[in-house]
């Protein structure tokens, strides 16, 4: 989510995202099978990991042996994952490749199959006009408020799949 740049300057080097080339805040999204929000992280700083997120917000105490987590490429929670008995499926890669094999080509297309559905699930959270708009500094403070109502009225819809 964009928000205002912060007058104090630690607080902007905390929130800014290179990536966005703005300040930032961010949580972690979890999505059940059926598409609806399983779990949502509290607001961190633009600047945190995905890595760091994932850690330190109580996601992985969610997780049941033989889970599937699915990521997207730098994702790197593996380890993580393995010490609780998860399997973690990410897209391969692709890099210094001139042809993927026929396998890798499979797997690619079954990711992206099911990602279409994370997508989905993630833009029904962002429709709501307030997460559309740069957020004002002083609702900052009500970000884990307003991410999970947004959250909870999208799980009141009909699920992504069935």
């Amino acid at each position: 989510m964009f928000i205002n740049r912060p007058r104090h300057l630690e607080l902007q080097a905390q929130t800014w995202s290179d990536y966005k080339k703005h300040n930032t805040i961010k949580f972690l999204v979890g999505i059940a099978p059926n598409g609806h929000i399983s779990f949502l992280s509290s607001t961190w700083g633009g600047r945190a990991s995905d890595q760091k997120i994932t850690r330190e917000s109580g996601f992985l105490d969610l997780i049941e042996h033989g889970d599937l987590i699915m990521v997207d490429r730098g994702f790197t929670i593996q380890e993580d994952l393995l010490h609780l008995g998860a399997t973690l499926e990410i897209p391969p890669s692709s890099s210094g490749l001139e042809q993927m094999t026929s396998n890798n080509v499979a797997k690619t297309k079954a990711i992206a199959n099911a990602r279409i559905h994370v997508e989905r699930a993630i833009d029904r959270i962002k429709c709501f006009d307030i997460l559309k708009n740069v957020l004002p500094i002083s609702l900052v403070p009500l970000a884990d408020d307003i991410i999970t109502v947004c959250g909870a009225l999208c799980n009141l819809l009909p699920p992504l799949v069935s």
